[in-house]
């Protein structure tokens, strides 16, 4: 449930995109934070606080939860649904504690490159904790990525952080581990003889995510890049209404999850609810709901960032298309 894919190969045409797979959109809100925005990331007595180095451009699930975006530098995050074992760090006990509902916004509210923000989780303590949303707030692993064409996958495996730190880490799905996943993908060769597998499973997925990136050709424009790159994540796609309930991991996130759901009316059967693709190249964000034909966008050097601007929000952000709006729509966010 969820894919996370990130063309690097060519260095003028930095993209990556994701899905979010789920039962219903889990009502994503678009938010813009300035600098300056002091935080803290939990409600504990030990909890790491901080003030807002750099200004983002993010999704939040249901208005509360910082699930995806990219920050003015150019460093781009993703959560993903993941659980193995306990999602409770063990180690860096004297640490001050960041709850799952803060994990990525503070590591784009503090770092310019993954290679910083892999370094800065030394500092800290991750604990997930679950909030009352239709969302799977505390059981995530999140993608990295940034304007030099780094990656780093960061997971809890039963209490470890396990980090995954290279540019060739271009793919994420879902359970298995991350190292699983590697493992499964050194079972095929890449070649015509390769019947390559068809299901919608995570390993499955990110096999083909893999195969599909390795494949594509150079593009020689930014619209090129884009339209190869949500080519790859929509052959990991669910159609609308996906019969899968006979999957474990689909049962067990809408027996988690669902009972919370603010809209149930939204919530048509599995799918890919929405997309968003970032082109770290050019600094734009763009944002594809299933309720629609076309996507929305706002690019990052329109934004003032500076300490003083307030937060800016558009709610409901699946519904754009029934609300007239179209192409960029910067101008639709209000301060809340």
């Amino acid at each position: 449930m969820c894919t996370r894919v990130f063309m690097n190969m060519h260095p003028d045409y930095l993209v990556s995109a994701r899905g979010l797979d789920f039962f219903g959109p889990a009502d994503p809100a678009l938010v813009i934070t300035p600098r300056g925005i002091e935080h803290s990331g939990s409600d504990e007595p030990d909890a790491l606080c901080w003030q807002t180095r750099y200004g983002s451009v993010m999704i939040y699930a249901s208005g509360l939860f910082p699930m995806d975006g990219i920050n003015e530098m150019g460093l781009a995050g993703h959560t993903l649904y993941y659980n193995n074992g306990k999602q409770q760090q063990r180690d860096n006990q004297d640490k001050p504690q960041l709850d799952s509902r803060a994990w990525l916004s503070w590591l784009l509210d503090n770092h310019a490159t993954v290679a910083e923000a892999v370094a800065g989780l030394e500092n800290v303590r991750l604990v997930a904790r679950k909030l009352p949303i239709d969302y799977a707030t505390d059981t995530k692993h999140i993608a990295l990525e940034d304007t030099s064409g780094d990656s780093a996958i960061i997971e809890i495996d039963d209490g470890k952080v396990n980090i995954y730190h290279h540019r060739e880490y271009r793919v994420m799905t879902n359970p298995p581990s991350y190292a699983q996943q590697l493992a499964n993908l050194e079972k095929y060769r890449f070649t015509d003889a390769d019947h390559y597998p068809a299901t919608q499973s995570p390993q499955d997925r990110f096999v083909r995510a893999t195969l599909h990136l390795r494949n594509l050709p150079e593009p020689h424009s930014a619209d090129q890049a884009r339209g190869f790159v949500q080519s790859v994540l929509a052959n990991q796609a669910f159609p609308v209404g996906y019969p899968d309930m006979d999957d474990p991991m689909v049962r067990e996130v809408s027996a988690a999850y669902q009972r919370y759901s603010r809209y149930p009316g939204e919530n048509r059967g599995t799918a890919t609810y929405w997309s968003t693709l970032t082109d770290l190249s050019r600094g734009e964000y763009w944002f594809k709901s299933v309720f629609a034909a076309s996507s929305v966008y706002v690019k990052l050097q329109e934004i003032d960032f500076s300490a003083g601007q307030p937060v800016r929000q558009l709610d409901h952000l699946q519904h754009y298309a029934e609300r007239g709006l179209q192409g960029n729509i910067l101008a639709q966010l209000t301060p809340c």
